[in-house]
């Protein structure tokens, strides 16, 4: 399974679908945030150790942008408080580094800084140029 760090800290990841759960426990991930139609399988049941966050959209639009910053603030919560967060969706390519750069945005980044970072790590990240410009006008808001 592909899991790109995003930060220089390695807690901030993107990757495409879940399809191997050892790797999330390889990674010490114990935020996941699902952004494809359908739930992933095998979700393992915990003990409160690990979060699952389910927020489907279609890789056209930018979804709710007050959904987005809200979902924003609470994963750079969870970050700065140590944890773990993957953001991924089918491919990991658009809407996982669109939620992950909001992240990166919510901790300090400029907009244009973190679509530099998120291209730099994951090659072919954010070609969907309506996600590109809305974290590069993050700025502006």
């Amino acid at each position: 399974m592909d899991i790109t760090p995003i930060d220089d800290h390695g807690r901030l990841f993107v990757s495409p679908r879940i399809d191997d759960w050892s790797a999330i426990d390889a990674h010490g991930i114990t935020v996941v945030v699902d952004l494809e139609g359908k739930i992933d399988e095998g979700i393992p049941s915990g003990d409160g150790t690990r979060m699952y966050l389910y927020f489907p959209f279609e890789d056209e639009a930018v979804p709710d942008p007050a959904m987005v910053t809200s979902l924003a603030a609470f994963l750079a919560e969870l970050y700065t408080n140590g944890h773990r967060v993957l953001v991924h969706c089918s491919m990991g390519l658009n809407r996982s580094p669109l939620v992950a750069g909001a992240v990166m945005h919510r901790l300090g980044w400029k907009g244009v800084d973190a679509v530099e970072r998120l291209r730099e790590r994951r090659p072919g990240a954010l070609f969907n140029q309506l996600y590109s410009e809305y974290l590069e006008r993050l700025d502006e808001r």
